[in-house]
């Protein structure tokens, strides 16, 4: 743990959420709900695609179990990820095609695509996200012989990535943790250049980021809300009433960042805005992501008083500027994610993602024989196990008749 505390690993993903957030605070891009695609690039508008036709697809085709009785964790959640399983990898190749093919448009000083090739990558990503049979056939189609071993490799990286994003199918529970890999998942897209930036060995610019930042992470929060209300997910490591969120943290910070942005200076958004619930309804409540993340607590938590259910988030209010309210949740995700072993352990590191430290202990193996007295040398069996297994089997005398008890 303290080695990935100390690594460039940890630095390189604190910056890349760092810079999520600064995009969406300084580029001249602004949001448009009704025209999301506008700013991604071809490969990010494929991600959108499969993400819109998860939220809108995937809960109508998989209703929760309504006789199933449980407080949390709905069964029919397995089922859903197991589909996620199923088709990972047609998603992300869809991703690679549309960036792949279209990188040649690229110039140096275009900071957008046009809107048509955008639709049609949307419309691809959607496909590989509704159709099982288009998931199926791009397997077939992508084996090891058409396929480089390091494309194979980036592929297999990036569906650990996006498997862990979505909660867990055992223990059917969403964490920060789960939304801290799908910005490894993003992260992972950057380095290898899907944002559009041409130059691998450069972080792309705050214009090609901010798109990402808010359309991404809006369609991605469709998703994961969809899953958490109707297959009832226990929030992971939930602080209750003392925490940020049941489920996130990334997003109020990206949110805060936006409420920065030169483009909404003539409006007098405060942090303490969050407390004007026909604010909340708007057009602005509707479209910044900030107003979103509070919009939907108190639609979960109606008839409560906000300083009641959500105390955190009503102190921050009373901050005077959005300038602390985002330093200060930056802070808050590393401090209680990044540098916390309950989400650290879940990571898995490859080529993009590196763990470029020692292991500081050897792998533990299992023990390949029964246990043994080591005084008297014989075998030790278990009260239970002479009790029911039928079997007369001979017990030192050790001074003490400990079975009798």
């Amino acid at each position: 743990m303290e080695h990935f505390k100390a690594s460039q690993t940890k630095r390189d993903l604190l910056s890349f959420v760092s810079a999520l957030g600064r995009s969406a605070m300084t580029s001249s891009y602004t949001f448009d709900r009704l025209n999301p695609l506008i700013g991604l690039s071809p490969g990010m508008a494929s991600l959108y695609g499969s993400l819109h036709g998860i939220a809108s697809h995937w809960l109508l085709e998989l209703p929760p179990d309504e006789t199933a009785r449980a407080r949390f964790g709905n069964p029919v959640f397995k089922t859903w990820h197991a589909r996620l399983l199923e088709r990972s990898r047609g998603i992300i190749e869809s991703i690679m095609d549309c960036h792949v093919k279209y990188l040649p448009e690229v110039q140096e000083n275009k900071k957008t695509w046009n809107i048509d090739v955008l639709k049609e990558c949307c419309e691809a990503g959607q496909r590989a996200a509704t159709s099982s049979f288009v998931a199926d056939q791009s397997v077939l189609q992508r084996t090891d012989s058409t396929a480089s071993g390091h494309q194979n490799r980036v592929i297999v990286e990036l569906q650990a990535y996006f498997h862990h994003s979505f909660g867990h199918e055992i223990r059917l529970d969403y964490g920060t943790g789960h939304e801290c890999s799908f910005y490894v998942f993003l992260y992972s897209l950057c380095k290898i250049g899907v944002f559009g930036n041409l130059s691998k060995t450069h972080a792309p610019s705050h214009d090609l980021m901010a798109p990402v930042a808010l359309a991404i992470t809006a369609q991605y929060l469709e998703v994961c809300r969809g899953i958490q209300t109707k297959y009832m997910l226990e929030p992971a490591g939930s602080h209750g009433v003392w925490g940020l969120d049941d489920y996130h943290c990334i997003p109020f910070y990206i949110g805060a960042c936006e409420m920065q942005n030169d483009a909404y200076s003539d409006r007098d958004f405060t942090p303490s805005s969050i407390h004007n619930d026909n604010l909340l309804k708007s057009d602005d409540g509707l479209s910044m992501l900030y107003f979103q993340c509070i919009r939907y607590i108190k639609s979960l938590k109606k008839g409560v008083p906000f300083f009641e259910s959500s105390p955190m988030l009503d102190d921050i209010s009373n901050l005077h500027s959005w300038t602390k309210v985002s330093g200060g949740l930056l802070r808050l995700f590393e401090g209680e994610v990044l540098d916390k072993r309950p989400v650290v352990q879940h990571f898995v590191f490859g080529d993009i993602f590196k763990a470029s430290w020692e292991p500081s202990q050897c792998e533990k193996e299992a023990p390949s024989s029964t246990f043994a007295d080591t005084v008297l040398g014989v075998t030790s069996v278990a009260p239970w196990a002479l009790k029911h297994s039928g079997e007369e089997r001979h017990v030192p005398s050790t001074g003490n008749d400990l079975y009798s008890l």
